[in-house]
């Protein structure tokens, strides 16, 4: 497969939405499968893992490739649940596109809006499939309008529903002024096609116009060409779609619904047709680990290889590593230089993926996602390049733990076992950390969300066959610096008296959650080595404050340093001053921080007097309250502590007839006791 005719693809969603009933369809209708999976079944083929099925949730990102008018589609299903963020953001830094798939009822939501942000900061082109048109409630017009509003200003329908809700039987084509209709009997495989009928000509025209007149503003050309025959014939619209949707200034919006099977034969053309080749991508920032200079990455079979690990998944017969092939061409036994490490790994073995099962290939180009097993030092994020020619890609940035859980083994037996189990876990999953707990012998497991948590408690009593004992999930607190400040710190040199080195830092807030460090110009010199370990982007990582939670949103600025002799103290000598030099300065100006969420409850409007007294009650800012229908949906924010036991109180609140979905916004200030 020649990589112009390569797509790499993403479906993305709030949970629900549909995104994991698309990838069946798109498996079934390319012919990959041979039967259509059921999220509600248990029987997907991309939802394969014992607990997603008995979920119905997607858990764990899944690969597969399917064929398509000649076109190679490589597809990540992603999970929609808040608490699997780690997995969309490893999945977008392999992708060349995206499909947002949104429910026609609920139109954009929060988990779709954070995805969103993620695709637009990746830079990534998007196509939008408004799902569940069948749905009692389903509004096109209203999901376009509020994906405009929330998601792209940039979204185009190139498609309209013909009927919504239970009258929805068809989709009206607006590139070819055709109706599409399916048939259940051949579970939709042959759309016939048909001419618009006179009732919908009226409405199918004034959407017309509005495509033709979205694409007139791109080019002078068009816009002329439009000015003078009212319409734009359909190569040029095709080619302004394609070229907007590249460049990120469109985004093409279909609508169906794919549990009955409906609309996705055009949105799989879509992708062929809009959606970039690594070719029309723009190179993936590299450089040289050495020099830091910046090293061109060309997507040529010819070139020294360089690959992205973005996934490590434990498997009983050894660890599996999917890869990226950003550049070069592969075969097995070949030698790759892992940059981080320094060690040299043989890929032995070199596999497609489709979902759990693996094929053999005997080469590999650049542009394709595979796995590799028996790499038990790689790490997600690690670069395998060739070692004529060192490059490091940039790292995949994963957002940080909000909750954690005391994990202990039942008997001491266990506990070394629990230990082996807990790194697994985290190896595969960088969101999840384990902190020992020295006072219990126990372990504390810090996670995204409490779903979170639970599943991968369930996945050590399961999986790893451990009988534990947990305790309830506690909010992680961390701690900045309230207003600017300074400190200083002076250390003695062991074993040799009348030595000591005196640091001098100052402290201020910032908006970048990490904590900096950066030299005062006007500072004494440092040794290079003791400046490249000061310069490392994980040197701060693990910092404190008096409280004891980690340190962030810190920008740490050295301002001077002196030592009574004439010669420069070790490293740890040196890294120990300052770190009395910012205790020093934290001491009266540090605050506690907890995370603050982004909330959304959708509740009937029966109930929704209940809901807004109880989430006041929690210390909620109540930002907007949306009618849609007989549905109200509060959009609030909360700090993550006020929401202890809240799914419990809002099925009292509602006779289970509300949900919510939480999302990290930022860290505040601690309102109240560390609880």
């Amino acid at each position: 497969m020649h990589i112009q005719r390569l797509r790499n693809i993403g479906i993305l969603a709030h949970i629900d939405a549909g995104k994991t009933t698309v990838s069946e369809r798109f498996l079934f209708y390319t012919g990959v499968e041979h039967r259509l999976g059921e999220v509600h079944e248990g029987t997907t083929t991309m939802d394969w893992m014992e607990e997603e099925r008995e979920r119905g949730i997607t858990i764990s990102s899944a690969v597969t490739t399917c064929p398509w008018r000649g076109h190679a589609i490589q597809l990540i299903d992603t999970p929609g649940h808040v608490d699997f963020t780690a997995e969309v953001a490893r999945s977008l830094r392999v992708l060349d596109g995206t499909i947002v798939v949104l429910d026609g009822v609920a139109g954009p939501q929060a988990q779709t809006e954070t995805v969103v942000r993620q695709i637009r900061q990746q830079k990534l082109p998007m196509l939008v499939f408004v799902n569940k048109m069948d749905r009692p409630g389903a509004n096109f017009a209203e999901a376009l309008e509020r994906t405009q509003q929330r998601l792209h200003p940039g979204a185009v329908a190139v498609q309209i529903p013909f009927g919504e809700g239970r009258n929805f039987s068809a989709i009206l084509d607006l590139l070819r002024m055709c109706v599409w209709r399916w048939q259940e009997e051949d579970q939709g495989k042959s759309p016939s096609q048909e001419p618009i009928p006179a009732s919908m000509e009226p409405q199918a025209q004034a959407a017309r116009a509005e495509l033709c007149s979205r694409v007139a503003e791109l080019q002078e050309a068009w816009a002329d060409l439009y000015l003078e025959t009212d319409d734009l014939p359909l190569e040029v619209l095709q080619q302004a779609l394609r070229e907007g949707t590249l460049d990120g200034t469109l985004v093409p919006v279909y609508c169906g619904a794919a549990l009955r099977n409906l609309g996705i034969q055009p949105l799989l053309d879509g992708v062929v047709d809009y959606l970039p080749s690594p070719l029309e991508r723009p190179l993936p920032a590299a450089t040289n680990p050495q020099t830091g200079a910046q090293v061109e990455l060309q997507p040529n079979p010819e070139a020294p290889a360089a690959a992205l690990c973005f996934k490590v998944s434990h498997e009983k017969h050894g660890d599996l590593v999917y890869l990226r092939l950003f550049a070069g061409r592969l075969e097995p036994g070949v030698t790759l230089l892992n940059t981080r490490t320094g060690h040299k790994e043989k890929l032995q073995t070199l596999y497609a993926m489709h979902a759990d099962h693996r094929q053999k290939q005997r080469q590999v180009e650049p542009g394709s996602l595979l796995a590799v097993p028996g790499l038990a030092r790689v790490q997600t994020g690690d670069t395998l390049c060739a070692a004529s020619r060192p490059v490091l890609l940039a790292p995949i940035l994963f957002p940080k733990p909000v909750l954690q859980q005391a994990v202990e083994a039942m008997n001491s037996a266990d506990h070394d076992r629990l230990e082996q189990s807990l790194a697994i876990l985290t190896r595969e999953d960088p969101t999840l950390q384990v902190i020992e707990d020295e006072e219990t012998g126990g372990f504390l497991l810090a996670g995204m969300g409490e779903l979170h948590l639970e599943i991968a408690v369930h996945r050590l009593q399961r999986a790893f066959q451990l009988p534990l004992r947990t305790g309830p999930p506690r909010v992680q607190y961390r701690e900045g610096v309230a207003a600017s400040g300074s400190g200083q710190g002076r250390l003695s040199v062991p074993g040799e008296e009348g030595y000591f080195v005196e640091v001098e830092v100052s402290l201020e807030p910032q908006e970048e959650e990490t904590c900096r460090l950066v030299l005062d110009p006007a500072c004494n010199p440092l040794s290079p080595g003791l400046l490249g370990q000061l310069q490392q982007p994980d040197f701060l990582q693990g910092w404190v404050g008096p409280e004891g939670y980690p340190l962030v949103h810190t920008r740490i600025q050295l301002r001077q340093w002196s030592a009574s002799r004439e010669r420069e103290p070790a490293s740890e000598v040196f890294v120990g001053a300052m770190q009395l030099a910012v205790n020093h300065a934290l001491a009266a100006n540090s605050q506690v921080l907890e995370p603050q969420m982004a909330l959304h409850v959708d509740v009937p409007e029966a109930f929704l007097s209940g809901v807004l007294a109880d989430l006041q009650k929690r210390h909620a800012q109540i930002q907007e309250v949306e009618a849609e229908g007989d549905q109200r949906r509060i959009l609030a924010q909360i700090p993550l502590s006020k929401m202890a036991a809240y799914s419990t109180e809002l099925r009292s609140l509602s006779q289970g007839m509300a949900h919510f979905q939480m999302v990290v916004e930022g860290l505040v200030p601690q309102a109240g006791e560390v609880s």
